[in-house]
């Protein structure tokens, strides 16, 4: 499958319950290959803001944040239990 330009979408691996270690090696994988920013917002945590960020540094990670969420409510078949957190460490 291909995006708009030209690249290879890759989807994460989907986790129905089953096989944790399996999606847990496949997801740490595919979090990885979106850059080395989006696993450092993994491994480091994230505090949420109150309030949306206006500082380019701070909208950089919040911005990090939502892809990585994302990520993980993609490929959870169990949406409903984490639809509330807000950041990668919650979820």
């Amino acid at each position: 499958m291909s995006n708009h330009q030209g690249m290879r979408s890759i989807i994460p691996p989907i986790f129905n319950g089953n096989k944790l270690t399996f999606w847990k090696i496949r997801t740490k994988a595919y979090l990885k290959s979106l850059g080395s920013d989006v696993w450092e917002i993994v491994e480091g945590g994230y505090q949420y803001p109150v309030a949306a960020p206006t500082n380019p540094i701070e909208k950089k990670a919040y911005e990090i944040n939502a892809k990585v969420i994302n990520a993980l409510l993609e490929s959870l078949s169990e949406f409903i239990k984490v639809m509330q957190l807000n950041t990668t460490k919650e979820i």
